[in-house]
């Protein structure tokens, strides 16, 4: 294959973000765009130089001219999308979260191994550099050996405009599958909780929910399967506060104990402090790694660029749909801890 002709489902917001590294890369070309809104769809087009654009998605999965398509619309129209993409022989780019259940995680496994497509669950965070620069310091040992993870999120007003219908359907659970904090937004969490330090073994959750239907306060622990790090991560909200940021008002940082020093990570969507965006605390000195890619755009570039890749040199992406499969089944753990009211180990939670 000398290029990959890339078609993309849903044209919304956060699609400015996830065309960065199609059209950035030397092998990709984007010959169709389809969304429900015909408006939408022929400026999609034109923005991305796109040959043709439709707004029903069957019509572009059935074209022979797309080898590959980036779905991005509401978890709930995810499995029908994907398996019907995968029986036209399309390799598929889904984003988080993968769908809004485990018996359809399986049933779009499956269906791409039927036919031998990728299935990547486009999952942004664990591409973002200053995190993946992180993991290679932890395993260098630059931290002697990790002892907790902690992550901290603050939402509060600002960023890029957002049409009310897009949060509308990620407030309701049957469009999107799980709250707007915990589950939409939250997935980047799981999948970096699971991406520094392997397979989650249990999970206790405390989850309130302000003006009734953002679910925020909240707390969620966790234990690993094969390592004693201990995983916390607070969300709250602050309606008042303005955040600083290009992309969604959420200030995301990270804090890992090691015996022997900290790792921080001080941002990745919002930019509220002025500080380098890695910092590694060692043998009473600090470090700062202040010349990397830091924006949060860079990280939908790079995961983006690794799926085109990986269809290029045959070869599974990150997330696949079985790394999905299994941040569904952590989501699903923590929604189970938090109205029962106790610990709940990840095994306890089939189809």
């Amino acid at each position: 294959m000398d290029e990959v002709r890339l078609g993309i489902i849903g044209g919304g917001r956060v699609a400015d973000l996830n065309i960065l590294g199609y059209l950035d890369h030397p092998r990709c070309r984007v010959v169709a765009v389809c969304d429900l809104s015909e408006k939408v769809a022929h400026r999609r087009k034109e923005e991305w130089g796109a040959d043709w654009y439709c707004t029903d998605y069957r019509e572009l999965l059935a074209s022979p001219e797309i080898d590959a398509v980036e779905i991005l619309t509401p978890p709930r129209f995810h499995a029908p999308m994907v398996i019907e993409a995968a029986r036209n022989r399309k390799h598929v780019s889904v984003q988080k979260p993968m769908c809004i259940s485990l018996r359809e995680a399986d049933e779009m496994i499956q269906a791409s191994r039927e036919t031998g497509v990728k299935l990547k669950v486009f999952e942004n965070a664990v591409f973002y550099p200053p995190y993946v620069k992180a993991k290679e310091l932890i395993e260098a040992g630059a931290i002697g050996e990790p002892l907790s993870v902690n992550f901290k999120v603050g939402s509060g007003q600002g960023g890029w405009p957002v049409p009310l219908k897009t949060y509308l359907w990620n407030l309701d659970y049957k469009e999107s599958g799980g709250g707007i904090q915990v589950y939409d937004d939250g997935f980047h969490r799981l999948s970096l909780a699971r991406y520094l330090f392997g397979e989650i073994e249990s999970t206790k959750a405390w989850i309130e929910f302000s003006l009734g239907v953002i679910d925020a306060p909240a707390m969620v622990t966790w234990s690993y399967r094969d390592s004693p790090v201990l995983g916390v991560w607070e969300i709250n909200i602050a309606p008042a506060m303005l955040v600083k940021s290009k992309y969604y008002p959420a200030d995301e940082r990270v804090e890992i104990l090691g015996t022997d020093g900290y790792i921080w990570v001080t941002r990745c969507t919002a930019q509220i402090m002025e500080v380098p965006p890695l910092i590694l605390y060692r043998d009473g000195q600090s470090r700062a790694y202040d010349d990397m890619r830091d924006d949060w755009g860079d990280s939908f570039h790079d995961s983006g660029g690794h799926f085109i890749d990986c269809i290029l040199e045959d070869r599974d992406p990150f997330l696949t749909g079985a790394d999905g499969r299994a941040l569904m089944q952590f989501w699903l753990a923590i929604e189970r801890s938090y109205r029962e009211g106790r610990e709940v180990r990840l095994a306890e939670v089939a189809p």
